[in-house]
């Protein structure tokens, strides 16, 4: 029979249509080599003899393989031109959030309605947000439970579940958070509050490989979506705070999960140049967690990631310097691991300000290639990418720690608003969740606006000794006090830092923001409510009560004719508005679930 075969194979590929021209002998040969190729990969494909047709064609080995959902090094390089999917935290690697689709105009975002909704079957701070492959979404919730979804029904094709360690509560900063997983190739990524790397088989979700990075008994957990550029998995640690673990950054291998480099973001030997930001060997306890996704600016290879607070938090005379590289985002050749260049925002942090925030890469109107980036110490900064320089920096909001400003946009403290001991430093504006939280902002290459959550409120603070125990909290500080207040939702023009429009609310924003190029802007509340803004004036066209208080990103992506709106819902986190929880939630819900909304299709 497959002699038979192999004696057609080669019949059929010498057979053409029609009158034949006159070729070359190379271009006879090429066409014959294609020919049998084509018609060897049929035959052997329907009567199992690829070894029979591979031995025909002279060649060793003749197979392929095709997976599923497969994501490529071009699919995340690409993953702004892409308007169909969102690939990574940032929806590209700009970390714009800015999605091209514009199904979902202003006009007729009115008609939104949910499509379907899931319960991830356990209670907590729901900070992640989906992830949309083609149609196929993967989506993570509190506990590190990871689910893949089919986007148009909401049908889950699996769960993964995490056996977290029992006594790792009260290592957690902020609960039970996780903030994403990511695809890539055949695998689905999560970064464990245990310190663990897993990646899943994305058709399965069975365990690929795993690997464990960091001990949480230390205090280091991971919280965020990894990363992924260069064919690297990038992630940083969280537990600065507890514990004053070292910041780090993880790129590991993702076939095998093997450590390729790692960063600090602060001193560990003391011998390092930056040690000298460190009065009396402070460095030991530094801190300075990266505990959030970077950008990466793919034409210079250099990731961008924000660095967290020193440590101890509020006590900053036991740590007397600027302690860099805390309270700053960091420039790192994605090759080596190496730090090439730096802005810090807040030098000598004592209020908890972090500089962990996202960073959004951008050419301005002035064609300037920039990074904007709101902090928690209440600013919005335009910063040059390529020297590190401030072109401007503007107030979130109310501000008052800082007096002036001196050269490249170094703040000057007013020292009434300095904790310290013995008495309590009364009304420093913002509070230690911001300005701006972690949750992301967003730019608008439509409108060149970007969207900013904001938080409009105040504390008091009193600095106290605190002898250093490893594993334990690490604060600094007697009194930590929120004081009443609101937020907004602020648009700026990414060129001029010159406020636009804002939409006041009742509660500090909790939500983070996606812009779209239908003139809408989505973000979420404290109180429940999912809504759409007109980008350009900031009014309100839609809205939707999810049923619990919502602390994560809105997505959107499109499948077949279709375009969907994701927001997970369950209100909690750290810093200092749980603080309200106790009497917010005798008339609210805790929760845990996602909701997904498309336009009402009218027959």
């Amino acid at each position: 029979m497959a002699q038979v075969l192999l004696t057609l194979l080669f019949a059929a590929s010498s057979f053409t249509h029609g009158e034949p021209k006159k070729m070359k002998r190379e271009e006879v040969t090429m066409m014959s080599v294609a020919r049998r190729l084509r018609l060897a990969l049929v035959l052997s494909s329907a009567v199992g003899l690829s070894a029979s047709a591979a031995l025909a064609l002279g060649v060793n080995t003749l197979e392929g393989k095709h997976l599923e959902y497969y994501v490529t090094d071009d699919m995340l390089l690409n993953a702004g031109k892409d308007p169909n999917n969102w690939l990574m935290y940032g929806r590209d690697y700009e970390s714009t959030r800015y999605s091209p689709l514009n199904q979902i105009t202003s006009d007729n975002v009115g008609d939104l309605v949910a499509k379907w909704s899931l319960s991830f079957g356990s209670l907590g701070a729901q900070d992640s947000q989906i992830t949309a492959v083609n149609g196929r979404l993967y989506v993570s919730s509190s506990q590190n439970r990871v689910f893949a979804i089919e986007g148009v029904t909401g049908k889950v094709l699996w769960r993964y579940d995490r056996k977290l360690p029992a006594d790792l509560g009260s290592k957690l900063c902020c609960g039970d958070v996780n903030r994403g997983v990511i695809a890539y190739q055949d695998k689905v990524i999560i970064a464990t509050l245990d310190t663990h790397v897993v990646a899943l088989n994305n058709n399965t979700g069975e365990v690929a490989w795993e690997t464990k990075l960091g001990d949480y008994k230390t205090g280091e957990i991971f919280t965020s979506m990894p990363v992924i550029a260069d064919g690297k998995i990038m992630i940083g640690n969280s537990g600065g705070d507890v514990g004053a673990n070292a910041g780090t950054i993880y790129a590991l291998d993702p076939d095998t999960g093997k450590l390729i480099w790692k960063t600090y973001t602060v001193p560990v030997t003391g011998k390092e140049k930056i040690a000298e930001s460190w009065g009396n060997e402070s460095w030991k306890t530094a801190g300075g967690t990266p505990w959030l996704p970077g950008s990466y600016d793919a034409e210079t290879g250099l990731l961008l990631w924000g660095v967290g607070n020193p440590v101890p938090d509020f006590d900053g005379s036991v740590r007397p310097g600027d302690n860099l590289y805390t309270g700053s985002t960091i420039a790192i050749d994605i090759k080596t691991g190496e730090i090439k260049g730096h802005f810090q925002y807040t030098p000598h942090d004592v209020w908890d300000y972090d500089g962990t925030n996202e960073v959004i890469l951008l050419t301005d109107k002035q064609n300037r290639k920039t990074w904007v980036h709101a902090d928690r110490n209440g600013h919005l900064y335009s910063i040059d990418r390529k020297t590190y320089k401030c072109n401007w920096v503007v107030p979130l909001g109310r501000v008052n720690w800082v007096k002036s400003w001196g050269e490249n946009c170094r703040p000057e403290v007013d020292p009434e608003k300095v904790p310290t001991y013995g008495k309590e430093t009364k009304d420093i504006a913002p509070i230690l969740d911001g300005g701006k939280e972690w949750v992301p902002a967003a730019y608008s290459k439509k409108t060149g606006y970007v969207y900013v959550p904001v938080r409009d409120m105040s504390m008091d603070l009193a600095a106290k000794k605190q002898e250093f125990k490893p594993g334990q909290w690490f604060l600094g500080t007697e009194v930590l006090r929120l004081n009443p207040g609101g937020g907004a939702v602020k648009a700026f023009d990414a060129t001029t830092g010159e406020l636009v429009w804002s939409r006041a609310q009742n509660t500090p924003a909790t939500g983070g923001m996606l812009a779209t190029a239908g003139g809408v802007v989505f973000n979420g509340d404290a109180e429940g409510v999912f809504r759409a803004i007109k980008d350009d004036t900031g009014q309100t066209l839609w809205e939707f009560n999810v049923g619990t208080g919502i602390h994560s990103n809105p997505t959107t992506f499109m499948v077949g004719d279709t375009q969907y709106v994701a927001i997970l819902a369950g209100p909690g986190g750290g810093s200092l508005w749980p603080l309200v929880y106790g009497e917010w939630l005798k008339t609210r819900q805790l929760g845990g679930g996602l909701f997904v909304f498309a336009l009402h299709k009218k027959k």
